[in-house]
């Protein structure tokens, strides 16, 4: 009898310990943990996800945050101040292959500063795209 409860017991605490491992979601970003983290979304000319793009942020006072990648559905995590260098390796540019900053209600996100490292700069446009050239790599204000 006291073998059955010692065991039921370590049983109760083992599943109590783990029931939080080993789960994903793959929908987690979509209510971000830190109230101050912002999610924006990153889609082509056809309103399809710009998915895999590796970007890096800094602080607001230069300091390095992280390396990551945008989500399947083009979506990123950032603080606002951080600044956000994203690399458009195999993408072709302005006017060829469009790039649209936007909210999780499809909003266009306008007058995000940015300066690509081949030569563009300014604030994204009202449509919220803005100018870059072939595999660049721009840093975004945000």
């Amino acid at each position: 009898m006291r073998v059955k409860t010692l065991g039921l017991i370590a049983i109760s605490t083992l599943v109590l310990l783990l029931n939080g491992c080993g789960s994903s979601c793959d929908d987690c970003y979509d209510h971000p943990s830190d109230p101050a983290e912002t999610y924006l979304f990153m889609v082509d000319g056809h309103g399809n996800s710009v998915a895999n793009v590796h970007y890096s942020c800094e602080d607001s006072f230069g300091g390095f945050v992280g390396d990551f990648w945008t989500r399947y559905d083009g979506g990123f995590l950032f603080i606002p101040g951080e600044n956000c260098t994203f690399d458009f390796i195999g993408y072709h540019g302005t006017p060829l292959d469009p790039i649209y900053i936007e909210d999780i209600a499809q909003v266009p996100k306008a007058n995000i500063p940015y300066t690509c490292f081949g030569g563009d700069f300014g604030r994204t446009y009202p449509s919220g795209s803005f100018e870059y050239r072939i595999d660049d790599s721009c840093m975004f204000e945000f």
